[in-house]
């Protein structure tokens, strides 16, 4: 039998994040980051030499007397010869190689660069390598930095590069949008309004990456101070794509035409997009009497993991073949199958119908009482590698999968258009892809799931969770129990009514009902304020959806 792994192996050119930034964008940061000529430049990773080539160009283009001084640093001997190749003959860079990983390079580098241009790598954390990630981390802790695992690679090199500016510098860097969204970023949010003058955050609606789904933003940073002082400004700046950004022709007349904001330790920066009154609606709202933070309410839990779902999860005819339906659990892992505020028998069975759905489940079960037949099937796994996968390794018998209940409720982890709580009322268990509420104290679970569907909730969730270029919301737990409920008002709601909407005609119908009583009645919000964080969610929402599209 051939139980096939979902786990696509990372190429080469992802374990080592080599993605390379088109030279269109490459030379518009470097005419960006230049001024007089002769400017000290330091390029992290600089890959086949994209960068060094458009510091060569804007030193032309702008008519500069005097070439750049550009040290170059890359770890993939390949990458190196080809960029020395392609550069060799450069009038506006002069270019000293480093062949080497950056984080061990650091500690040989001056601290005086005038200017940082680049793309650092996107490795993430389980491909960033060991080694070089210590190093990183021993590095940001010497300059305050508390960095976690679960960080990717750029970060560090974004982290480390603004140490190696002198008073004065400009860092112009193309970098994941996760800088906006993500957790491990926050101490580079808080450190970046600290130590620049001036930032400016540029954004796209489309992919400029061909492709990959990955969301960029630009950096731009200028003005490095020698000490870090207050919060400075900040200004968002969004464009179509990249031929958008370049046909502006003067980015200091858009940065003009653009509010100041100052950003927040509390709140991620994708809020930052939103219109100052806008996002003040919303977060007044979240302030209002009545609301309730989900993790007050409740636990959110991952689903589970099972370690090979096309050995673990079964259907129907499977579990007879083999024999062990007295030893599975209903399980539900596709979030389709969630289509409104509660998750019954009937949805299980039309669930059922598409996809398997019943767990295996023999934890507790003695080696005896386990019938020849299952045991055969077990075998069957052992043959295909299966027990060799880490999540099975690591359990004291490899077939036992960890964590089976069914929770009180679900809640999406990947959210395509709108998040929703979903009360577990077919005694089901789920996958990861869906995670798994506990409540903390007696509630009901429809008044609960009810009270989550309004455009409050909605529009926070975008605020909390990241996107990654694929147009998919994801929140993690603790991201989840951040989110506010109107709880009491929710008892006002008729939740069949609302269940009916929302499955017959969709989500924002369902809004249209639920918020003049969650959040007008409930919350005492006007009709203008209820349009405000409706305004919030479908702008933040959409925002999201167009990254699908590519250039």
């Amino acid at each position: 039998m051939n139980f096939v792994s979902n786990k696509i192996k990372p190429t080469a050119q992802k374990l080592r994040g080599g993605y390379y930034t088109p030279v269109a964008l490459a030379r518009y940061l470097c005419e960006w980051a230049l001024r007089d000529g002769g400017e000290k430049v330091l390029e992290p990773s600089a890959g086949d030499g994209n960068f060094i080539a458009a510091l060569s160009d804007a030193v032309s283009r702008k008519g500069l007397k005097e070439p750049v001084s550009v040290t170059a640093v890359e770890r993939d001997p390949g990458e190196v010869e080809k960029a020395r190749s392609r550069t060799r003959e450069l009038d506006g860079a002069k270019v000293c190689w480093r062949n080497a990983d950056f984080f061990d390079a650091y500690g040989r580098l001056p601290r005086d660069f005038d200017v940082v241009v680049g793309n650092p790598p996107f490795i993430r954390f389980q491909n960033f390598d060991a080694a070089s990630r210590e190093l990183a981390f021993d590095h940001l802790r010497q300059h305050g930095y508390r960095p976690t695992k679960l960080a990717n690679a750029w970060a560090a090199f974004v982290q480390l590069s603004v140490e190696l500016l002198g008073p004065g510098g400009r860092l112009a860097m193309v970098i994941p949008a996760e800088l906006l969204q993500v957790k491990y970023a926050a101490e580079l949010r808080e450190r970046v309004t600290q130590t620049f003058d001036h930032l400016v955050i540029v954004a796209f609606k489309r992919l400029v990456f061909e492709g990959i789904q990955q969301e960029v933003v630009l950096l731009l940073a200028e003005g490095k101070r020698a000490v870090p002082g207050d919060h400075s400004l900040v200004h968002t700046l969004e464009f179509e794509d990249a031929d958008a950004l370049f046909a502006t022709g003067s980015l200091s007349d858009a940065i003009a035409h653009a509010p100041d904001k100052h950003a927040r330790r509390d709140v991620k920066w994708t809020a930052m997009f939103l219109p100052d009154q806008t996002f003040a609606s919303l977060e007044q709202a979240c302030r209002a009497d009545g609301i309730v933070p989900l993790g007050e309410l409740a636990d959110v839990d991952v689903g589970i993991v099972t370690g090979r779902n096309s050995f673990f999860v079964l259907d129907r005819d499977q579990a007879e073949r083999i024999g062990i339906n007295g030893f599975v659990q209903p399980l539900v892992g596709r979030t389709s199958s969630l289509r409104s505020i509660r998750f019954d028998e009937r949805d299980f069975e039309a669930h059922r119908e598409k996809h398997p759905s019943l767990l295996i489940d023999l934890n507790g079960v003695p080696e005896k009482k386990i019938s020849r037949s299952i045991k055969t099937y077990i075998a069957q796994g052992e043959a295909a590698g299966v027990h060799e996968g880490y999540k099975c390794r690591i359990r004291r018998r490899w077939y036992d999968v960890p964590s089976i209940y069914a929770p009180d409720a679900f809640l999406f982890r990947q959210i395509h258009d709108a998040p929703l709580l979903v009360a577990n009322e077919a005694g089901a268990t789920s996958t990861d892809a869906i995670h798994r509420v506990r409540f903390k104290r007696k509630l009901s679970a429809r008044k609960l799931s009810a009270a989550f569907c309004n455009s409050l909730t909605f529009a926070w969730a975008e605020v909390c969770g990241r996107s990654y270029g694929g147009g998919v919301l994801e929140l993690e737990p603790r991201e989840a129990e951040e989110l506010p409920i109107p709880l009491e008002a929710a008892e006002a709601l008729d939740i069949d009514r609302l269940d009916s909407i929302l499955r017959e005609r969709g989500v924002e119908t369902a809004l249209d009902y639920s918020d003049p009583i969650l959040l007008g009645d409930g919350l005492g919000l006007s009709t203008g304020e209820m349009k405000a964080v409706r305004a919030s969610w479908v702008q933040l929402r959409d925002r999201r959806k167009n990254r699908r599209h590519s250039r």
